[in-house]
């Protein structure tokens, strides 16, 4: 083949391909959209944006013809609605009279590609989302959602999490007596780091080089030793999402007790609700100023609580009868370990009001008969 010829050839091969390539690109990324707008709110802002770069395409969002008071057709586009300084409507498209016969051309020619496209990348685009099974839902989250900023949920527990400060703001939990009663041999093996979360962008998730150098360390807010039963669960406890910055000597003992105490308590009633998260309190500045401070730690910032609580829903194992509800409120610091735990009881409304959540304030009963093994808690106790 002459030289001449060659070149022309290799360089025309070329150009198509890089073209096909770019389209496929395109494609994939626009089959990828609606689920990266559920994920991130940051793509669901920019959306507008995004559907204008894949618009040669021919992609566009359904419009909605309008008429205006001159009875001129006019074309909201009502999935691109953004603020008040944003116009939602736009010049419906001509009719294709009044279009040469190239601009014809050149609009059949994109479709046909478009067309090409999809079905080249049919095997290699976007999988299809596996959604999460979650009709365990409805038995852990039974007294309500304190909130829901950011809802994440795993076998053995639901959380709310807090992107700005790498925490979690509550973790829910459902603790049987029938779990607690039997240890998978697999779970004698704990994982050496804690897990990621692969759904959380990794600029808002903490890692293993935040904790390290630090008078803090992870702490659980669902443990791990309430889902001994079942590796797969016991593993989940391990996840960024679930670990908050503890003091370590409010983890070894206090906290520890407390964890210890609503075990057995599972075990009593056969099925306990705990609600667990992360308080920042305000300190007094002056006399009359207020002010809330706290640590961060690692590069990612990660915010480290001045309390933690937990609510406690204690159901019966007669059906029927009213549940108990208790809070508890421990600072983040080295605490007596002789402490009583009662001297850590708090009003659910006080934690509510401080931790900005809603917690349940049904029916319940004023009396828990149960007397813990824990030294602090050798009377039974009544609310």
């Amino acid at each position: 083949m002459p030289i001449y010829t060659l070149f022309p050839l290799v360089a025309v091969t070329g150009a198509a391909g890089f073209l096909i390539g770019a389209l496929a690109q395109q494609d994939i990324s626009y089959r990828k959209l609606n689920d990266e707008m559920v994920r991130d709110p940051y793509v669901f802002r920019s959306r507008r944006k995004i559907f204008r770069a894949l618009s040669f395409l021919g992609i566009t969002a359904s419009p909605t013809v309008q008429l205006t008071e001159r009875g001129q057709s006019i074309t909201s586009e009502s999935s691109f609605e953004e603020s008040e300084t944003e116009s939602s409507e736009i010049i419906s498209s001509p009719d294709t009279g009044s279009v040469s016969l190239f601009e014809q051309f050149i609009l059949w020619s994109r479709s046909q590609v478009n067309h090409v496209i999809m079905f080249m990348t049919f095997s290699i685009g976007a999988e299809q989302p596996h959604y999460k099974e979650i009709s365990h839902v409805a038995s852990i989250m039974k007294y309500g959602f304190p909130g829901m900023d950011e809802i994440r949920v795993y076998k053995n527990f639901v959380l709310s999490y807090d992107r700005r400060n790498r925490i979690a703001h509550w973790v829910c939990e459902h603790i049987r007596g029938e779990c607690l009663a039997y240890r998978d041999p697999q779970t004698l093996e704990k994982p050496n780091e804690y897990i990621a979360d692969q759904s959380i962008p990794s600029m808002f998730c903490p890692n293993m080089r935040d904790f390290r150098n630090t008078e803090w360390v992870g702490g659980h807010m669902a443990s791990p030793q309430n889902y001994k039963c079942n590796v797969t669960m016991f593993n989940e406890a391990y996840k960024f999402p679930n670990i908050v910055p503890i003091s370590r000597a409010l983890k070894n003992n206090v906290w520890l007790r407390l964890e210890h105490y609503v075990r057995e308590l599972a075990l009593k009633s056969g099925s306990v609700y705990v609600y667990t998260g992360p308080m920042f309190m305000p300190q007094r500045i002056t006399f009359r100023n207020w002010a809330i401070r706290h640590h961060v730690m690692g590069m990612n910032t990660v915010a480290v609580p001045t309390h933690f609580f937990k609510v406690i829903i204690s159901e019966h194992r007669q059906p029927g009868v009213l549940p108990f509800v208790e809070g508890y409120v421990v600072p983040n610091a080295e605490v007596d370990s002789e402490t009583d735990l009662r001297s850590f009881l708090a009003d659910v409304r006080d934690i509510e009001h401080f931790a900005g959540l809603k917690f349940y304030d049904g029916e319940q009963r004023k009396r828990l008969d149960f007397t813990s093994s824990d030294s602090s808690w050798d009377i039974e106790y009544i609310n």
